[in-house]
């Protein structure tokens, strides 16, 4: 009887941990209303997703979800154009889609990239990534996601005439291990 007990209770909390990541898919980023901001323009052939206000990846957080997403069928804020600076970093790869994004400032903003990978000679392969940032308030900044052969995440400040300079990033975990079951 016991092990049933035991048994049950690990169930029950795997399934919370699925049911968060499952959401993120199905739920768009939702931009701050209020407070400071900066600007992100995420550039991706996969999917990305932000965790507001938080340093590693909580699906649960306000105002977590999906920003850009190449696939269709997911919830997304694919197309939207705040008017940033066009950058100067010429990006080129099949099945690009681009979004513009308000993201609170001052405080960590990480970003989770999953691509949706390939097979070749037997061997499946996957890029999936995440970073943790502090975005400054009234900047601008360009996130580019992809996934063509390898796996590439760049993230660059922008200058009012485009001209990217780089942003100091930080590898970004699970907040808690439970989410990756």
């Amino acid at each position: 009887m016991r092990t049933l007990l035991v048994a049950a209770i690990g169930l029950t909390l795997s399934g919370c941990g699925n049911l968060a990541n499952v959401r993120s898919y199905s739920t768009p980023y939702t931009e701050p209303t209020s407070g400071d901001t900066a600007r992100m323009r995420v550039i991706t052939n996969g999917m990305a997703r932000g965790v507001p206000a938080r340093g590693c990846i909580d699906w649960n957080s306000p105002g977590a979800g999906v920003m850009a997403v190449a696939q269709p069928g997911f919830a997304s804020r694919n197309g939207q154009n705040l008017g940033m600076p066009v950058s100067h970093t010429q990006v080129q790869a099949a099945d690009l889609v681009r979004t513009e994004l308000k993201v609170p400032a001052n405080q960590p903003f990480t970003v989770n990239f999953q691509s949706q990978g390939s097979v070749s000679n037997g061997y499946s392969y996957s890029c999936q990534q995440s970073l943790r940032f502090t975005p400054q308030a009234g900047k601008d900044y360009e996130l580019i996601m992809l996934e063509s052969g390898q796996c590439l995440m760049s993230l660059q400040r922008l200058d009012t005439t485009g001209n990217p300079s780089p942003v100091a990033v930080e590898p970004a975990r699970l907040c808690n291990a439970s989410d990756a079951l």
